[in-house]
């Protein structure tokens, strides 16, 4: 089995199914159809009877069907590449094994399936209904339901007499070498036709007729030296097994102690880097401690220079009410460029108490400014006599609220409003401009 010679028996039965196979012309109705067994035929049970010293030892139902559930049988090299050629070259093949469909189903498609057995017609194994019955009545009454329904079995490939004998078997047959299942090579040949009580019997006679013979020729000194070569040939056995398992015990040893010192090893790491990881947050959270102070220490001087700045741009806003000529145009575009902006037919104008008569003067040729520029009605302005915005400021350090002056316009229900105050716009202007002006003071490093 592992010599050789049973894949080269394989591969020369092969070669002779597929000089069969070229040689056939097909119906092309799809019903032509090659039958294969499973165990054995596509895959290999070696590895099982391995350990049943290759078929020496009785079989073992109950073993093989633990084998089997394992899923572990490898396809037979040049059975694989008959069944591909089988499959490319139109058959269907029908994959027909003694295999219990109950419980050994889906295992065996999900070995069939791994090692490369895929594109087969169907897969038939034994159901209740033939459970008792032997395995040629049992592949004969599949092979007669495939020929029923149509089917013309070209070929039928098994490992055992079983898989080929009986009724419907095939244009042709052709029987895979299985030395394992038979007990030996010579054994058929030696005890065909014979049952299996006369086989063990006869067996008996010729090994005891054999060992008398031998006996009866060998004296005393060649009985004791028979003797002694059995007994240093069992020493020997034994120290070769007593040796085999100290090595196997030393490499255990060594994988085992690798193993842990491996797992220390990760551990150690693992709290390493854990404690690593812990020190980097430590830096970093203390960086970004000491950036953010900085950071605040810059702002803070930038809001103070720019405050500066505001508070000068507000004292140079005081002046512009000082101009009264400039002052009146310039309460004129700001009520014309608040109606542009609301373009309600109805608002409600407030201003400083101060600049009310202001306000008042250019109210009409501002409301017919706006009408003309936006091609509108003249609109309804209210001045609000009783809340008028905070007074200009009193001067030094005076927290109260004030008004450089300007207007605000809201429409009648107080939902829209527009605050186009001197103070208002200054503050839109700074905010437009404080980038600029933070650049301008403290260079390019004021924006990192």
């Amino acid at each position: 089995m592992i010599g050789g010679q049973y894949d080269r028996d394989v591969d020369f039965l092969i070669g002779q199914i597929l000089s069969y196979v070229n040689g056939i012309a097909l119906s092309g109705d799809g019903m032509d159809a090659w039958i294969l067994d499973v165990d054995d035929t596509c895959i290999s049970n070696v590895f099982y009877y391995k350990s049943k010293r290759y078929g020496c030892d009785p079989y073992d139902p109950s073993g093989f069907k633990a084998w089997a559930m394992t899923g572990a049988c490898p396809a037979i090299p040049g059975m694989l590449g008959l069944f591909s050629k089988l499959v490319s070259s139109g058959f269907k093949v029908f994959m027909v094994t003694g295999r219990d469909e109950e419980t050994l189903g889906q295992v065996t498609t999900e070995n069939l399936h791994n090692q490369g057995f895929v594109g087969y017609e169907r897969l038939i194994l034994r159901t209740a209904a033939y459970k008792g019955q032997g395995a040629v009545a049992y592949k004969s009454n599949i092979r007669k339901q495939l020929a029923e329904e149509g089917y013309k079995i070209w070929g039928n490939v098994g490992d055992q007499w079983s898989d080929l004998q009986g009724d419907f078997v095939g244009n042709r047959t052709f029987k895979l070498p299985n030395p394992m299942f038979c007990g030996g090579k010579l054994a058929p040949f030696f005890f065909s036709g014979i049952s299996r009580i006369h086989k063990a019997h006869t067996q008996s006679l010729i090994y005891q007729r054999n060992r008398t013979n031998i006996l009866d020729k060998m004296n005393d000194a060649d009985v004791s030296k028979q003797i002694q070569q059995m007994v240093r040939f069992i020493r020997q056995e034994a120290e070769e097994k007593a040796n085999e398992i100290s090595v196997s015990a030393e490499e255990e040893f060594n994988i085992e102690k690798l193993q842990i010192f491996e797992a220390d090893k990760k551990k150690i790491k693992q709290e390493y880097d854990r404690k690593a990881k812990q020190v980097d947050v430590r830096k970093k959270i203390e960086y970004s401690m000491q950036l953010n102070a900085s950071r605040i220490k810059v702002l803070q001087a930038q809001d103070d220079i720019v405050n500066s700045m505001k508070e000068a741009a507000g004292n140079d806003l005081l002046r512009v009410s000082d101009d009264k000529k400039a002052y009146k145009k310039l309460i004129k575009d700001l009520i014309v460029q608040s109606l542009m902006r609301l373009k309600e037919p109805a608002v409600l104008l407030r201003c400083r108490e101060v600049d009310k008569k202001v306000v008042e003067s250019v109210l009409e040729e501002a409301k017919k400014a706006y009408a003309d520029k936006a091609s509108v009605s003249v609109p309804k302005v209210t001045i609000d006599d009783r809340v008028f915005l905070p007074p200009p400021p009193k001067g030094g350090n005076s927290h109260e609220p004030f008004c450089s002056g300007g207007v605000v316009l809201a429409s009648q229900d107080g939902k829209i409003v527009c605050e186009n105050t001197l103070d208002a716009r200054l503050d839109v202007v700074f905010r437009q401009k404080l980038p600029e002006i933070r650049k301008r003071l403290l260079g390019q490093t004021s924006s990192s």
